[in-house]
């Protein structure tokens, strides 16, 4: 979920910031979830939630500093609208909520919301490490409430060693799991920049794809998985994503991380043919890790 960045820890992907936004929707924001990823005439919402006054609530998140997100929220709004899903939740009669979550917002973002129609919440973040703990701070620009969140205790977290050095994952007692940063970075490579529209995903930022682009990565590698999504277009109803990672990359340790970067995966099949269905690490063939 996190990664280490000189001193200070950032979550290592915008998935993992959903992934614990979704979780704590209701300390941080007061809502209730209602789905991840929604996807409406082709946009994709990050989260749909309710308020305690059952207004609809999209909230679209940003890992780094976005110029566009009052054009992809105002697309979202259009889409949802269209459909109103949920409507024995939400009361459409009352307006909807557009929230922006970044680490912060840039100028022409500001000049965007102050001569819209639409009304927009930003909400900046920062992850803060207190003695042994990493918590999330969130402030409301407007209102400039501030609520915390632990992430984690780092006091509890441990090292296990995969195949190489810089191959490790970090684990707490909670089951919470964080990739070192050389290791995440590969696999952000190799599975969302080549692969992200073939699992249904959004792409990274181009910031993002960027910078791993400049690591260099071989665009030839040995190690195949297969990643299986739901594809309604598929005869079988699923579609499997051929992924090529370096040999390095363990079984397990790929497994690990699909199951909490690639939310539309429902299976890994490995190399040898064994099938990690569900993640809960029991493959249906004889294991590999």
């Amino acid at each position: 979920m996190l990664k280490k960045v000189g001193e200070s820890w950032q979550f290592a992907s915008e998935n993992n910031l959903e992934n614990f936004v979704w979780t704590q929707l209701d300390s941080l924001f007061e809502l209730l979830p209602l789905k991840r990823q929604y996807a409406a005439s082709g946009d994709v919402c990050d989260i749909l939630a309710l308020d305690k006054n059952n207004r609809l609530v999209i909230i679209e998140l940003k890992n780094v500093e976005d110029r566009y997100i009052i054009q992809q929220l105002t697309r979202y709004y259009h889409s949802v609208l269209e459909e109103k899903p949920f409507q024995q939740q939400i009361n459409y009669e009352l307006p909807v909520r557009l929230v922006a979550v970044a680490p912060s917002f840039h100028r022409h973002s500001w000049i965007d919301r102050k001569y819209h129609k639409l009304n927009f919440e930003f909400m900046s973040f920062v992850t803060m490490q207190q003695e042994s703990k990493v918590y999330l701070h969130l402030t409301d620009l407007n209102t400039k409430k501030v609520s915390q969140v632990k992430i984690v205790d780092i006091s509890l977290l441990k090292k296990v060693n995969i195949s190489q050095s810089n191959n490790t994952i970090v684990r707490t007692e909670s089951g919470d799991i964080a990739f070192t940063t050389s290791l995440n970075d590969i696999l952000l490579y190799y599975v969302f920049v080549k692969n992200a529209y073939k699992l249904g995903l959004p792409e990274l930022e181009p910031s993002e794809i960027e910078r791993l682009n400049n690591q260099g990565y071989p665009t030839k590698v040995s190690k195949l998985f297969k990643i299986s999504v739901k594809e309604q277009r598929a005869k079988s109803g699923y579609r499997e994503v051929s992924i090529r990672v370096p040999s390095s990359i363990g079984v397990g340790v790929f497994v690990t991380w699909v199951q909490h970067n690639v939310p539309t995966a429902t299976e890994v099949i490995s190399p040898s043919g064994s099938h990690y269905m569900g993640f809960f690490h029991k493959p249906s063939k004889s294991s590999d890790v």
